[in-house]
């Protein structure tokens, strides 16, 4: 079971849902076992109808620091690039993992509305949904602190791969154009 008590995962899982993607919260209070060693779980298994299946860990990140910027933060740690990694592995080319960057904020006084802003609405907090996939995250690592072993991207190099997570959630195919006269096509 997804912890529901971790707000950033809460709302994740909210936002998912309320895009009607297919998703499996994962149980993360027990190690999986291969072979003589555990793996940490990803968070959430999705299944966006026209893309790669997702193997998704989160991670929640504050909105803006103590000055009132966006700095980016997107740290994690190694134990977690390694556990998406293994998953990757183990399910095979139909699946993809991605690091599911959460920021949150509360709102402002006098909000645009949500959507407008990009953002979702879950218990009094505004939250944005960003999402790079493992493989360009682990090829411009850099340390962030050797002690609990947690790594970063360079918040420029973050800024050019991160995208919106609704881009890797699509749930349907735009429709064709159709022709202007059906007369046109038959002739």
């Amino acid at each position: 079971m997804a912890n529901r008590a971790n707000h950033y995962e809460a709302a994740f899982e909210g936002y998912v849902r309320s895009l009607r993607v297919p998703c499996v919260a994962i149980d993360e209070s027990k190690r999986a076992i291969f072979g003589d060693e555990g793996v940490k779980n990803p968070d959430f298994l999705l299944y966006p109808r026209f893309a790669s299946n997702l193997v998704v860990e989160v991670k929640g990140k504050k909105g803006r620091n103590a000055r009132g910027r966006r700095p980016w933060e997107n740290w994690v740690t190694i134990d977690d690039l390694d556990g998406l990694a293994r998953w990757q592995e183990i399910f095979g080319p139909g699946f993809r993992a991605i690091i599911a960057f959460v920021y949150a904020e509360k709102p402002m006084p006098f909000p645009l509305p949500p959507r407008e802003q990009g953002s979702y609405s879950f218990r009094n907090r505004e939250y944005w949904f960003w999402g790079v996939e493992l493989d360009d995250y682990v090829a411009h690592l850099r340390s962030h602190g050797p002690a609990w072993r947690g790594v970063a991207m360079a918040r420029a190099e973050f800024r050019r791969r991160v995208r919106p997570l609704i881009e890797w959630l699509p749930m349907r195919l735009e429709a064709p154009r159709r022709p202007k006269a059906f007369k046109e096509c038959i002739r």
